[in-house]
């Protein structure tokens, strides 16, 4: 006999509409499958309530369960043709009657529709145990949310790691769980944020350090009854808008190399030395002076691109405005994770809105 809940269904649930033009039959409270093979000697029986789903080979001659599919040992023509069978119907019954469903929790559910609803992004496994799935933003494939089904024992060891090298404790129910089984599994959310809001935000009671994911830019929330949906919203909108497009660029400058203030103070319209790729006319560009300024100086509109002066896709700037000093250092993009500049790169939408 299987268990086809550990087996087939540790991510899926039965669709029970389906069942019945699946073949199934309902008897009381229990659904019941049965198909003769073997020219009516065996029969393969699936039955389905609210408790278990069981499947079984029946051998009709006595009635008897036909043990033999369920032995890895056992060999042989006669067998392995019925197994084939059984496995051929089995994976059929998932196909046709089942769905995935790896995360049960209500707030998980639930997250899941608001995705789906305001941002139109679905839930993506991109594992094969599916025991965890991202959201993405559709227009750039950027991460923004994971969704993860963990094991209690390895996330507590994480955290508890964690909370050691920082000398911090919390009184965190799970985390002062001593004993745990291998079937104890937890359903968390982790959530990209900048590394200035994420030190601000971990407290170890409802918001951790990010799991599997990079401890300073993610942070990672415990779905269960006491999750405060409203406020995790917020954060997800936020790490949402950190992959959204923005229409603007940051270029570095090396004053040592080129007096590039001369050069752009001197002219309203100048080339810059190669463009981003997915810069278009219209774009807003973000000069960064390096040492000893170590900040964006200068704010410039895109008037022309792929020109070919200096290299073979340079732009056509024109300059709007020049900022005071220590407006907009390193350390302010680096607290809104904008802290690689060595190249010209796109700005995240929530960073553009800070740049007056």
């Amino acid at each position: 006999m299987r268990d086809l809940y550990k087996i087939y269904l540790k991510s899926r649930s039965i669709d029970n509409s389906k069942l019945s033009k699946f073949g199934f039959v309902k008897k009381k409270d229990k659904y019941y499958f049965e198909k003769e093979i073997k020219d009516g000697d065996f029969s393969i029986i699936i039955e389905i309530d609210k408790k278990e789903a069981i499947s079984k080979i029946i051998d009709n001659f006595d009635e008897s369960e036909y043990a033999l599919v369920d032995v890895e040992e056992s060999s042989g023509k006669f067998v392995g043709s019925i197994k084939e069978e059984y496995e051929d119907l089995l994976n059929k019954f998932i196909e046709k009657c089942t769905y995935l469903d790896t995360f049960k929790s209500s707030s998980a559910k639930k997250i899941i529709s608001y995705v789906k609803e305001k941002y139109e992004d679905e839930l993506e496994f991109l594992w094969d145990d599916y025991d965890g799935a991202v959201f993405r933003n559709k227009d750039n494939k950027k991460w923004y949310g994971v969704i993860m089904k963990v094991r209690e024992k390895s996330f507590v060891t994480s955290t508890l790691k964690r909370m050691k090298a920082d000398g911090i404790i919390s009184d965190h129910p799970l985390l002062n769980k001593k004993e745990f089984s291998e079937d104890d599994y937890i359903e968390v959310i982790d959530i990209h944020i900048n590394k200035e809001n994420a030190k601000k935000l971990i407290d170890y009671k409802t918001i951790f350090p990010g799991y599997h994911m990079n401890k300073d830019s993610w942070i990672t929330i415990i779905l269960d009854s006491k999750t405060k949906l409203k406020e995790l919203y917020k954060l997800l909108d936020d790490s949402y808008q950190m992959t959204v497009k923005s229409g603007a660029f940051i270029v570095p400058s090396n004053i040592s190399i080129f007096d590039v203030i001369s050069y752009v103070e001197s002219n309203k319209y100048f080339v810059w030395y190669k463009q981003p790729k997915e810069a278009r006319v219209g774009d807003l560009v973000y000069v960064y002076v390096g040492a000893p300024y170590s900040q964006i100086l200068y704010k410039c509109e895109i008037t022309k691109v792929n020109l070919k002066i200096y290299s073979d896709r340079d732009m056509e700037l024109k300059l709007l405005k020049k900022y005071k000093h220590n407006e907009y250092t390193y350390n302010f993009l680096k607290e809104h994770g904008c802290s690689f500049i060595r190249t010209p790169r796109s700005i995240p939408e929530s960073v553009a809105k800070l740049l007056k």
